[in-house]
């Protein structure tokens, strides 16, 4: 095991044990509400650790399966002119914002721009592929970050616009192991999409 990775399992550790007695849930395997609509279908059991995330929008849900630090699965109910997912961390950065006449390529442009607000650094998408999602066609791509502290991170991302709402899954992740590992998880999450 790299001297990373063991850095990185025992940030995770220390952080599950400082957030022991927080409001996280199970959100078990099946089909999980993202608030009023939609659901996802999880493979396997994540936990639910919305509430611990204080900057996000009321329409954005965080799930993990081993801690925040080594895997992240953000969904959205459907977002509406004006919405946003998340509040930046720093003062000085700006909350980017969906606006529904927003181009394919502007709307990953907003995810990339929410992952940064999350806190994440030097924030790419690439790899943009349409693809069916509950009969409707979607967008899927490709994300790599850095953490503040210079880990590399990389995940997917995934938008779709139904009637006349904009629904976005972010998963993140560090490259090292963490986001191969629980990738399949997270993509079955984001095709299980149902409305």
């Amino acid at each position: 095991m790299t001297n990373r990775l063991k850095l990185i399992v025992a940030v995770a550790a220390v952080s599950l044990s400082l957030i022991s007695c927080s409001p996280i849930t199970l959100a078990p395997m099946g089909s999980y509400a993202v608030g009023k609509s939609p659901t996802v279908t999880l493979d396997r059991p994540w936990n639910d650790m919305t509430a611990l995330w204080l900057q996000r929008s009321k329409k954005a849900r965080l799930l993990t399966l081993d801690g925040p630090e080594l895997n992240r699965l953000y969904l959205t109910e459907g977002l509406i002119e004006g919405d946003y997912i998340v509040r930046p961390t720093r003062r000085e950065a700006t909350t980017p914002i969906y606006s529904d006449t927003m181009s394919v390529t502007e709307q990953v442009e907003f995810v990339a721009d929410s992952i940064t607000a999350i806190g994440y650094e030097r924030v790419e998408t690439s790899g943009v592929r349409p693809t069916e999602i509950a009969s409707a066609r979607a967008v899927r791509f490709l994300i790599s970050a850095r953490t503040t502290d210079g880990l590399d991170i990389k995940g997917v991302g995934q938008v779709l616009k139904r009637d006349e709402k904009f629904y976005v899954a972010i998963y993140l992740a560090p490259a090292e192991h963490y986001f191969e590992a629980s990738r399949p998880s997270a993509e079955a999450a984001m095709t299980g999409l149902a409305f």
